[in-house]
């Protein structure tokens, strides 16, 4: 009989729980649509918008391989649209609701103009 404990595989994710400052720019808007400008990144923000993703995705989210869906979750992160909280040894990304609800506001004021 043995005490070793099993090894934990290590997920591949992409860290969005640690609380420092995103380094969004004094530009949101132009972060938020340059971004939402990646085709990748609209995938994503369609498939997250349907349900969260749990890592880790070794064969990648909506049709997109692991390396596109890394990808796109670090252009979403620069942009402050993904967020996601800790399962265990997971992180479950969710979209950043406010960051969408601010863009809504600024193409609102738009139209409004």
């Amino acid at each position: 009989m043995s005490d070793e404990q099993p090894v934990q595989k290590a997920s591949k994710h992409i860290c969005l729980t640690n609380r420092h400052a995103l380094g969004i720019s004094d530009d949101p808007e132009f972060d938020m649509l340059s971004a939402l400008a990646d085709k990748d990144v609209l995938t994503l923000v369609r498939g997250l918008a349907r349900e969260e993703a749990r890592s880790p995705f070794p064969d990648g989210l909506f049709g997109m391989d692991g390396p596109r869906t890394n990808a796109a979750i670090r252009k979403m992160k620069e942009a402050g649209l993904i967020s996601s909280r800790r399962d265990g040894p997971d992180h479950v990304y969710f979209l950043n609701a406010g960051r969408f609800r601010d863009l809504a506001r600024f193409l609102e004021s738009l139209i409004k103009a």
